[in-house]
C-alpha cells in the first residue's frame, strides 16, 4: 500500500512538472528610497518657495542636494529659484547637473537655457538647448520663437528662415502659427514661401478677406501685379465695390496699380463697369483730398483718363459731364472746366452747374462775370433750395473782393432774414461791419454767436476773437481782456489770441511781465511774425529795454518788408500789411526818439508816414522831433 501511495505520488508529481515551465529567478535591483533628510529639507524649500521666499528655498535645496546628489528634481527646483532671483550664473551648475540626470526632462532644459543665456551670455550652448527642447517636443512653438530672436539679433537670416521651415513642417500646425511664419517669411523678403503659407490658408478659408489682401501685398512684391490685381478686385466685389475704413487700403492698392499706365488701359478695355465707376470716384477724392502737386496732378490725369472712356460710350450723359467739369475746375483749367459745365447745361440746366461756371470766373478773378451769375442765381433761387447757402456766400465774397462791403452785408442780411438760425450767415454779416471798423454794430452782432457756437469750438475761437478786437477798438478794455482770456481758456496756443491780448496790456503799460509771456508764446508757433515781432519790442520799449525793443522792432520790419514785396499789389491783405508797417516804423520812430538816434527816428517816422498819410499824429510826432533835434544841438 505504502509502495503504492509512493508510486502514485511520485507520478502526480512528475505529470505536475511536466505541465509546469521551469523559471529561472534572478535577483531585481530595488529603487533606493530618497534620504530622509533630503526630504526634508525638499519638502520645507516647496513651502518656502510657495511663501516667496526664494533664499530660504534655495539654502534649504543646497542642503537637501548634500544628502542626495542624484535627484534630478532637487536641482532643477535649486537652478529654478536661483533663476527667479536673477542669479544666473549660479542656476548654471545645478541647471546642467539636472539635464545630465534627466536628459529627457524639457522644464529642465529651459531652465538650463535661460541660465545660460543670462547668466554666462554663452549664446552658442544655449542655442543648443533650444534644438534639443525642439526635438524634444517639436510643437513648443516657444523655442522656435527664441532661436528666431537669436538669429534675427545676429542677422542670420538664413537661420531664421531655417526655423520658420521647421514651425511650418510641423504637422497640423494652426493658421496663426502659418501667418506668423508667413509674416516673417515677408519681413524677409522670402516672398514665395509666405505667398503660398496664404494660398494653403486660403483653400480652407477662401473668404477671408485680409489673407487675401496679405496675398496680394505679397504678389507685388514678387512683382506678380497681375495676381495682386485680380485678389484685391476680388475683394472690392464682395464688398460690392465700396469705400469702407475696411476696404480704403484696398483702393489704394488698386489705384497704386493702375497708375501705371498700361495697366490703366487693360483695364479700360475689357472695363469691369462697377469697379471703373468707383474707381473714377475714388480718384475725384484723391484729387481733392491731395495737397502735394505731383500727386495731385497724377491722380487728376488718371481721374480725366476714366471719365474720358465713360463718356466714349455716353458722350452726353450730364452727370459724367458734369463730374468732369468740376474735375478741370479742381485742377484750374477754368477754360474748359466752363465748356464742359456749358455742355452739360445743354442736357438740361442745373444750378450747380451755373455755380460751377461762376466759380471758374471767380479763380480767373473776373469778378463782374462771376457777379452776373451769382446774381441770377440768388434772385431765382428760394431760400430752401438746397444750393442757396452756397449763391449767398459766393455772392457776398465776390463784392467784398471788389470792396463793396454794402451790397455783401445786404445779401448776408438778406440770408439771416431767410435762415435767422443759420449761425454761418449772422457770423458773416457780423464781420462785414469789422471791414467797416464800425465795431458798435458788430459787437451785438457777435455776442448772441458765443451761446450758439458753443458746440462748436473751432467756430466758436473765431466769434471770441472778433468779440474781444471788437471791444479792444470800442475801448471796451476790461470786457475785451475777459473775452480773450476766455478765447485762451479754450486754446492756450492761439497764437492771434495771445499776441492781442499781450499787445493790449502792453499799449496801456500794464501786467508787462504777463504780457511778454504771452507774446513769447504767440512767436513760439509763429516765429516769423512781423505783428507778434513788434508786439515784443513794443514790451520791450515799455520796460525801457530800448535796445532790446529796436533790435526786435528791426526783425519785423525786415518780415513784413519783405512779406509786402512778395505780395500781390491786388491782394486784399496789401492794405493790412501797409497798416502794420506804419505801425511798426512809429514804434520803431519811438524807440530811437528814446535812444537820442534823432536821425534814425526821422527816417522811421517818414516811413510811417508813407504808409499812412493821414495819420495825423505821425505828423505831429515828426514835427516835435525836429524840435528835439534843433534843441539837442
Amino acid at each position: 500500500m505504502r509502495y503504492t501511495f509512493l508510486c502514485l505520488l511520485t507520478l502526480l508529481v512528475g505529470c505536475a512538472t511536466a505541465q509546469q515551465p521551469q523559471i529561472s529567478l534572478r535577483s531585481v535591483p530595488k529603487k533606493i528610497p530618497p534620504h530622509p533628510q533630503a526630504v526634508t529639507h525638499f519638502l520645507r524649500a516647496r513651502f518656502a518657495e510657495a511663501a516667496g521666499q526664494r533664499d530660504q528655498a534655495i539654502s534649504e535645496l543646497r542642503a537637501a542636494v548634500q544628502y542626495d546628489s542624484t535627484s534630478a528634481t532637487l536641482y532643477s527646483a535649486l537652478a529654478r529659484n536661483l533663476n527667479a532671483v536673477r542669479r544666473f550664473q549660479d542656476a548654471v551648475k545645478p541647471a546642467r547637473r539636472a539635464v545630465q540626470i534627466d536628459p529627457k526632462n524639457v522644464q529642465t532644459r529651459w531652465l538650463y537655457y535661460h541660465a545660460l543665456s543670462r547668466g554666462l551670455r554663452d549664446t552658442t550652448t544655449a542655442i543648443d538647448q533650444l534644438n534639443t527642447i525642439v526635438r524634444l517636443a517639436p510643437r513648443d512653438l516657444s523655442a522656435y520663437n527664441q532661436l528666431l530672436q537669436i538669429y534675427n539679433a545676429r542677422g542670420q537670416h538664413s537661420k531664421v528662415i531655417t526655423v520658420l521651415d521647421s514651425i511650418v513642417a510641423i504637422p497640423g500646425q494652426g493658421a496663426r502659427e502659418k501667418l506668423f511664419a508667413a509674416e516673417n517669411y515677408h519681413r524677409l523678403r522670402a516672398f514665395d514661401k509666405a505667398a503660398q503659407i496664404y494660398l494653403d490658408i486660403l483653400e480652407d478659408d477662401p473668404n477671408n478677406d485680409d489673407l487675401l489682401f496679405q496675398l496680394g501685398i505679397t504678389q507685388l512684391s514678387l512683382a506678380d501685379t497681375l495676381s495682386a490685381e485680380q485678389n484685391f478686385r476680388r475683394i472690392i466685389a464682395r464688398q460690392d465695390y465700396n469705400v469702407t475704413k475696411q476696404t480704403v487700403p484696398v483702393w489704394v492698392q488698386l489705384v497704386h496699380i493702375y497708375t501705371h499706365k498700361h495697366h490703366l488701359n487693360r483695364l479700360l478695355e475689357a472695363p469691369d463697369t462697377h469697379l471703373v465707376n468707383r474707381l473714377g470716384n475714388v480718384l475725384l477724392r484723391m484729387v481733392r483730398g491731395r495737397h502735394d502737386h505731383d500727386e495731385k496732378m497724377l491722380f487728376a490725369d488718371m481721374a480725366e483718363r476714366v471719365l474720358n472712356h465713360q463718356l466714349q460710350t455716353d458722350p452726353e450723359n450730364q452727370t459724367l459731364l458734369g463730374t468732369k467739369a468740376g474735375l478741370l475746375l479742381d485742377v484750374n483749367r477754368t477754360a474748359e472746366a466752363r465748356k464742359t459745365y456749358r455742355h452739360a447745361n445743354l442736357q438740361g440746366e442745373k444750378t450747380e452747374y451755373h455755380l460751377g461756371i461762376a466759380r471758374s470766373y471767380r479763380v480767373e478773378e473776373n469778378w463782374a462775370s462771376a457777379q452776373q451769375i451769382l446774381e441770377k442765381l440768388h434772385r431765382d433761387t428760394r431760400s430752401e433750395s438746397e444750393y442757396y447757402d452756397q449763391i449767398a456766400f459766393d455772392l457776398a465774397r465776390v463784392y467784398l473782393r471788389q470792396d463793396e462791403i454794402a451790397s455783401a452785408r445786404n445779401i448776408y442780411q438778406q440770408a439771416v432774414d431767410a435762415r435767422p438760425e443759420h449761425t454761418g450767415f449772422r457770423y458773416e454779416l457780423a464781420r462785414t461791419y469789422l471791414f467797416d471798423r464800425n465795431w458798435e454794430k458788430a459787437i451785438p452782432l457777435l455776442e448772441p454767436l458765443i451761446a450758439d457756437t458753443e458746440d462748436n469750438p473751432e467756430f466758436l475761437e473765431h466769434v471770441l476773437f472778433d468779440l474781444g478786437r471788437s471791444l479792444e477798438r470800442a475801448g471796451e478794455f476790461d470786457r475785451a481782456v475777459a473775452i480773450f482770456q476766455r478765447l485762451l481758456a479754450l486754446d492756450q496756443d492761439h497764437a492771434e489770441a495771445s499776441n492781442y491780448l499781450g499787445y493790449m496790456l502792453a499799449e496801456r503799460g500794464e501786467r508787462l511781465t504777463e504780457a511778454k509771456k504771452l507774446i513769447e508764446r504767440a512767436l513760439k508757433n509763429d516765429p516769423e511774425n512781423g505783428a507778434y515781432l513788434d508786439s515784443l519790442g513794443w514790451v520791450y520799449y515799455q520796460l525801457k529795454q530800448y535796445e532790446n525793443a529796436a533790435r526786435w522792432l528791426d526783425r519785423a520790419l525786415t518780415v513784413e518788408e519783405e512779406t509786402l514785396r512778395q505780395t500781390n499789389p491786388n491782394s486784399p491783405i496789401v492794405d493790412g500789411l501797409r497798416e502794420n508797417l506804419a505801425v511798426i516804423h512809429e514804434h520803431a520812430g519811438d524807440t530811437a526818439h528814446k535812444m537820442g538816434d534823432f536821425s534814425r527816428a526821422s527816417h522811421h517816422y517818414e516811413r510811417a508816414i508813407e504808409f499812412d498819410p493821414d495819420n495825423q499824429t505821425l505828423r505831429e510826432k515828426f514835427k516835435n522831433l525836429s524840435k528835439d533835434a534843433s534843441f539837442s544841438e
